[in-house]
């Protein structure tokens, strides 16, 4: 294999074809089997310090990065992914919960209807972008609303059936069987791949509209029981990074709990399953110690950040190391219904869909921009350096009974506060009347 990084930016950083970015190459994995055992993983630590800058990351949609790569190190990590029995997914990226089959609430099993659409939709390889995806929600505990997807396939009940609404980019559902959902899905990447790689389901006649859920479904943080009476139990990366020892320690703990594999999920966490009654919050603990989420409520499972400066060429501020800061700012807010995205410019790749609030890079400062995406940024602008400490008095901002927070900054924005000015200079909270 010899890799190449994309020319485009937006690209992905694929298993065959890493990313450039400021800190060397990013190279992205996901097990075709959606599960690895402590033992890989402590091995794909072990490969990420050897062969890049020891820095990995679970992305929002599930995926394993390893970053800091070389042109001359690329091909090594790749054998080393090999030698450790991992099975890279290659070609169209289809999602699915990393629980089906296991679930005892999923409405289907994703699984036989990925591996259709995947079998069908060979024949398209090179000829789909790397961009275009499906997803597959069977229904159960572990939410893919989130999700962008040119083709998204949800289970749902029909008396005694399983029948599936299949929406093309943004159309209209369409209720259908699962033989016809696949036929479905297969046409509409048949029809994008004719299209060429830059084209997504999007650019399909009557599929322009945006396609996604706005609001960022819970982390799938805490306890999942399973179907054989075991359990599952999902813990965050802050802000979907961390050295490889992080990875090792998180390996060791999973292992010393019982769990039978670990599977990248989606929103940055990751599962133990397997696990039995008392394995499940041992593992839980140790996080914990570690530093990582365990629990919904937890600040910074609302806060997406960029790997922002130096690590990428386009940013503007660090945004990853800004976003403990931000998180603990503006923790009275961040109640379930508020959303914060810290993008050092403008592409927004740690959070695709609009959140809340998502501040961006730009040459002046940081621009905030209320539930819309980070291309909409304008002034005016914040200095980094005081980002933190506004946040922080806006935070305190009086709340009417039974408001929340997202329904707060509804209000200040429709008593004519623009975004911008409501973080005020120096420490005088925003002027709100309840």
């Amino acid at each position: 294999m010899s890799p190449r990084p994309p020319a485009r930016r937006g690209a992905c950083p694929a298993f065959l074809a890493p990313m450039e970015t400021g800190d060397g190459l990013i190279l992205r994995l996901v097990p075709a089997e959606g599960a690895i055992s402590p033992d890989q993983l402590r091995g794909l630590a072990r490969a990420a310090t050897a062969f890049g800058n020891s820095m990995m990351e679970i992305t929002a949609r599930g995926s394993l990065q390893v970053r800091g790569l070389t042109a001359e190190t690329v091909a090594p990590l790749q054998d080393a992914v090999l030698a450790l029995g991992i099975t890279p997914r290659l070609g169209l990226a289809i999602d699915i919960s990393p629980l089906s089959g296991l679930d005892p609430r999923e409405v289907a099993d994703a699984r036989p209807l990925a591996g259709r659409i995947r079998e069908g939709a060979a024949g398209l390889a090179g000829k789909l972008g790397p961009k275009v995806s499906v997803v597959i929600d069977g229904g159960g505990a572990i939410s893919l609303g989130g999700q962008k997807a040119d083709v998204r396939l949800v289970a749902l009940r029909s008396g005694a059936d399983v029948m599936w609404s299949v929406t093309i980019g943004g159309g209209a559902p369409e209720l259908l069987t699962e033989l016809e959902a696949t036929a479905l899905a297969l046409d509409a990447l048949s029809r994008i791949a004719a299209l060429g790689r830059r084209a997504r389901a999007t650019d399909l006649p009557g599929c322009d509209a945006a396609q996604g859920d706005h609001d960022k479904p819970p982390a799938p943080l805490g306890t999942f029981p399973l179907a054989d009476g075991r359990f599952a139990c999902g813990i965050g990366l802050p802000f979907g990074a961390g050295a490889a020892e992080l990875f090792t320690a998180l390996a060791d703990a999973a292992e010393a709990a019982g769990a039978s594999d670990l599977r990248p999920a989606t929103e940055r966490v990751l599962l133990a399953t397997g696990l039995d009654a008392e394995g499940a919050p041992a593992f839980a603990v140790e996080a914990r110690r570690l530093g990582c989420l365990v629990a919904p409520h937890d600040p910074r499972a609302y806060v997406a950040a960029c790997p922002g400066a130096p690590a990428c060429v386009c940013a503007h501020f660090p945004a990853r190391d800004l976003a403990p800061m931000v998180a603990e700012a503006l923790a009275p807010l961040l109640d379930g219904t508020v959303t914060v995205h810290l993008s050092a410019c403008a592409k927004g790749c740690a959070h695709p869909a609009p959140a809340t609030l998502t501040f961006v890079g730009m040459d002046e400062g940081i621009a905030l921009v209320h539930e819309g995406a980070p291309s909409g940024a304008r002034g005016p602008v914040i200095a980094v350096d005081t980002l933190a400490a506004r946040l922080a008095t806006l935070a305190l901002t009086p709340r009417a009974p039974g408001e929340t927070g997202r329904g707060l900054l509804a209000r200040m924005q429709e008593a004519g506060l623009p975004a911008g000015l409501w973080l005020r200079e120096g420490n005088d909270r925003p002027m709100m009347k309840t």
